[in-house]
């Protein structure tokens, strides 16, 4: 390919994309207009068609938040710019028999309605007798703007490079770091992460007449990983995410299940749901709490329907607590139930996973005309999981002394993790390399490894500094995700825990 039939192809690939973000006047008129209510918060404060910076955001939160007794906010550390990351957080008191609460937005930096939404949700649990309620109940921590850097700059990604909602089991950038530190510390028993989504992608060009655009305001993803909880799963999608879709058609907002699309020859199939430790749906439920990402239409579209999206992001959070509120009791008795079964250590492992298939109806909106396209569209389904490979749960693992970086990741991930003072003999199953093989493409600077393993049952010694780690603890269902060498996301995977093909492990599985 010559030099100027490549530049010549790349232009028209970007002026595709150029296309495809753009959303004409009619369709906004039509389908996402503004609503009739007036925000004070800070970007939406601003006459200006931008938004807030980053010092318009921090004095706002001093304004507007810090000023009141029931909130205090808190510096949870510096990014690599040499950034404040704040953290609000909301009580009024004793935090005896109270749900705690953790929301969060913009993860990735171009996506500023859920930092928006959350901000506003905070002055006004601070300033309404609804406020009141839900403080009475519940301690809510919020994290307004989780990728500093990346808002400034408006990049999805963090100023290291990463993409800080695909960096949650490997922890590249030390943002990643700072933010599951201040999660696992404040021990939520529900997490939201509110994000927004592209609505006209390259691969809904080949529908309509000159491409096609989502149909949908608010999208809804929580995770089908089957190392979750089966109660946390269910309670996430039968109480949170269908309370807040009955919201949303009162405000007269449309929802539908977050999806990634595919597109191979004439079929576009659709990618449904979460399972991947390494993004914040899934992550967070490990800890044994309820979590949910949701999506609000947005990525490319700037300032326009900012007012809509922010209110459907905030329509969402407040219907979370409405839920909270109004199912205190059974949350508190499935989240107990939870980290109890975990804490017993007698459920199997799954370690690979396969999704349902079928079809179903999605809405899309012709970008030429307007005209909405209903498409019956093959879906796998992350929400409905087959386990395709399964292991009974150790009693814990075994870490050669050369693991240094995965036990401090174990650590981060809020796990006892301990070195032995003398040499010890255990039998364990140790894991060895039957099949390795590296991606061709680089993903996060890495070229991830797909693995096979067989395991054999042996006694072996272990020297003084190696590390043990219990399974009987609350958070191991992280442990299980990372450190079965076929895990997608796990150590092996992301070159963690470095390996080859013949290779024995240096990760071994205690047997009872």
């Amino acid at each position: 390919m010559t030099k100027k039939l490549t530049f010549s192809l790349l232009l028209s690939i970007l002026s595709l994309g150029l296309l495809l973000s753009q959303q004409p006047d009619f369709i906004t008129e039509k389908y996402f207009p503004d609503p009739d209510i007036r925000f004070n918060t800070p970007t939406l404060s601003i006459e200006e068609e931008r938004f807030a910076t980053y010092d318009e955001i921090i004095r706002w939160i001093e304004d507007s938040i810090a000023v009141h007794s029931y909130a205090q906010v808190e510096i949870i550390g510096t990014t690599p710019l040499g950034r404040e990351v704040p953290v609000i957080y909301l009580s009024n008191g004793s935090s005896a028999g109270k749900i705690r609460i953790w929301m969060q937005g913009l993860l990735h930096g171009n996506e500023p309605a859920g930092g928006e939404a959350l901000l506003y949700l905070a002055n006004r649990i601070l300033t309404t007798v609804k406020g009141s309620e839900f403080l009475d109940n519940m301690e809510i921590a919020i994290l307004p703007v989780a990728n500093v850097d990346g808002y400034i700059a408006m990049s999805r990604r963090s100023a290291g490079g990463y993409d800080l909602n695909r960096d949650q089991t490997k922890f590249a950038d030390p943002v990643s770091k700072m933010i599951k530190k201040a999660f696992i510390d404040w021990q939520a028993d529900i997490a939201f992460d509110f994000h927004e989504f592209q609505p006209t992608r390259r691969e809904f060009s080949g529908i309509g007449t000159k491409g096609a655009s989502t149909a949908y305001d608010v999208l809804f993803l929580p995770s089908g990983y089957l190392n979750i909880p089966e109660g946390l799963r269910k309670v996430s999608r039968d109480i949170f995410q269908r309370e807040a879709e009955l919201a949303l058609d009162e405000h007269g907002y449309t929802h539908n299940f977050y999806f990634t699309a595919d597109v191979s020859g004439d079929e576009m199939i659709l990618n449904k749901g979460a399972q991947s430790p390494h993004s914040s749906s899934t992550s967070y439920a490990l800890s044994n709490a309820i979590s949910m990402l949701v999506e609000t239409r947005g990525i490319g579209l700037g300032r326009t329907s900012f007012p809509r999206r922010t209110n459907s992001s905030y329509v969402v959070a407040n219907s979370f607590l409405e839920s909270a509120l109004l199912h205190r009791d059974e949350i508190q008795d499935i989240v107990a139930g939870a980290r109890e079964a975990t804490i017993a250590a007698t459920e199997e492992i799954a370690v690979l996973n396969e999704p349902l298939i079928y079809n179903t109806g999605v809405n899309f909106i012709d970008m030429s005309n307007g005209e909405l396209i209903t498409l019956d569209l093959k879906i796998r389904d992350a929400e409905n999981l087959t386990p395709t490979l399964t292991r009974p749960r150790p009693e814990g693992y075994m870490l050669e002394g050369s693991c240094i970086r995965e036990a401090e990741i174990l650590s981060l991930l809020g796990l006892e993790v301990k070195q032995i003072t003398k040499r010890k003999r255990y039998r364990v199953e140790s894991f060895v390399i039957r099949k390795y093989e590296e991606a061709e493409a680089e993903w996060e600077r890495i070229n991830t490894v797909d693995a096979t393993a067989d395991l054999i049952n042996q006694k072996k010694v272990f020297p003084k500094g190696s590390y043990y780690l219990d399974l009987h603890q609350k958070n191991a269902n992280y442990a299980i995700s990372v450190l079965e060498p076929e895990s997608p996301n796990g150590f092996v995977s992301y070159r963690v825990t470095p390996t080859s093909a013949g290779d024995t492990l240096r990760v071994h599985r205690v047997v009872k």
